[in-house]
């Protein structure tokens, strides 16, 4: 398996805690995520000259524990010479005076302990200064008839994304929402068969460390997370599940792709709302462009626009004196959208199903390739 590492910038963190177990929390929360790079001080640390350097940072997390140092004149003379630097303060419950201190310590924002890993990913990520330049993106790839190969475009198309660009080696998942058969852990040869049921109970449980363990590794550069677990459809909590999920495994990534099957699920309207882009895949009958199209007419309703939604016809095949369907009238179907072509590759296709590897593997110079690869440059 090949391992990926991020090269863009990275946020650098200060925690100043005198709690060992929280203390503890925050370093393996932070150290989980390659873009943040964290030191661990204690509180003494700031009445010690010298000892520390805030223009080492790019932000600083401040433990109060039960709000008594809040009564020491140097942690406000500490914040007075150093308000540029994003502060962010956690604390135990606090007493109205001490919180009236709090205040005037005029930080960033404020997190109650015991901590919770969510809360804490969520208000650093907030306020860290390299945040907004590096933020995921969320595709889907979905199918507007059955058959018409929108897996195999998924895998392709996140190969594609997880190719090694001239600053930095993009961090790319793969999630299959296809719970009822995980068709995607046996096109690429890495079934999962991590029992879910547990989880599903209780999807709080869901975390960087759970995504961390259930994913798999593949050698083209990204992760995947596919499960045959139809019990998963049918549970009161499977939305809650999987949209969390989602939420922990595209945050810490650059760049996930879904593979949403063509049949309703209880949160197909909200991934498919929600997500950067929209991919749907059909092919060149005339049922299934009709198909088509009243899929992109629902989707551009759901997501007040039609920007970001692309019309892929895969397994396009174009025959001289051929009856069949022309690309004339696919563009009367679709008007303003004009729909993108791929290639029938029966010979890659087949040859890569087969051994279960991606088509890149058999063939980086097909035409489904080239084409797969020209989608990339739309969606990216």
């Amino acid at each position: 398996m090949t391992a990926h590492m991020n090269f863009v910038a990275t946020t650098k963190i200060l925690v100043l805690s005198d709690d060992a177990a929280a203390a503890s929390f925050m370093l393996d929360t932070f150290g989980s995520l390659s873009r943040y790079d964290v030191r661990h001080m204690a509180l003494k640390a700031l009445v010690e000259k010298g000892r520390i350097d805030p223009t080492q940072f790019d932000m600083i997390v401040l433990d109060v524990d039960n709000g008594e140092v809040l009564q020491q004149p140097e942690l406000f003379s500490f914040r007075t010479n150093n308000r540029n630097i994003p502060l962010v303060v956690v604390s135990e419950e606090l007493a109205n005076d001490r919180m009236r201190l709090l205040f005037r310590l005029n930080g960033n924002d404020w997190l109650k302990k015991p901590l919770e890993r969510r809360a804490l990913i969520d208000m650093i990520s907030t306020h860290a200064p390299t945040a907004g330049a590096n933020e995921s993106r969320v595709h889907a790839v979905v199918s507007a008839v059955g058959g018409a190969g929108a897996s195999v475009i998924a895998s392709s198309l996140a190969h594609v994304l997880a190719q090694p660009r001239k600053n930095s080696a993009p961090r790319v998942n793969l999630f299959d929402l296809d719970f009822s058969s995980g068709s995607l852990g046996h096109y690429l040869n890495l079934v999962n068969d991590y029992d879910l049921m547990p989880v599903i109970a209780n999807p709080s449980r869901v975390d960087l460390e759970f995504i961390d363990l259930v994913r798999k590794r593949h050698a083209g550069g990204f992760s995947l997370l596919s499960f045959k677990q139809p019990s998963v459809l049918g549970s009161p909590k499977g939305a809650e599940l999987v949209l969390r999920m989602l939420d922990v495994a595209a945050f810490e990534s650059d760049q996930t792709v879904i593979d949403v099957p063509y049949y309703y699920t209880p949160w197909k309207d909200d991934v498919l709302g929600s997500v950067n882009s929209v991919t749907i895949v059909t092919e060149m009958t005339i049922p299934a462009l009709h198909q088509a199209k009243d899929l992109f007419l629902n989707l551009a309703r759901l997501r007040g626009s039609s920007d970001s939604i692309f019309v892929v016809i895969n397994k396009y095949r174009s025959k001289l004196f051929s009856l069949g369907v022309r690309r004339q009238q696919v563009d009367k179907v679709f008007k303003d959208t004009r729909a993108h072509l791929i290639d029938d590759d029966w010979d890659t296709l087949s040859e890569a199903l087969n051994r279960g590897v991606l088509p890149f593997e058999v063939n980086g110079r097909s035409r489904f390739c080239r084409g797969v690869g020209k989608l990339g440059v739309l969606v990216r």
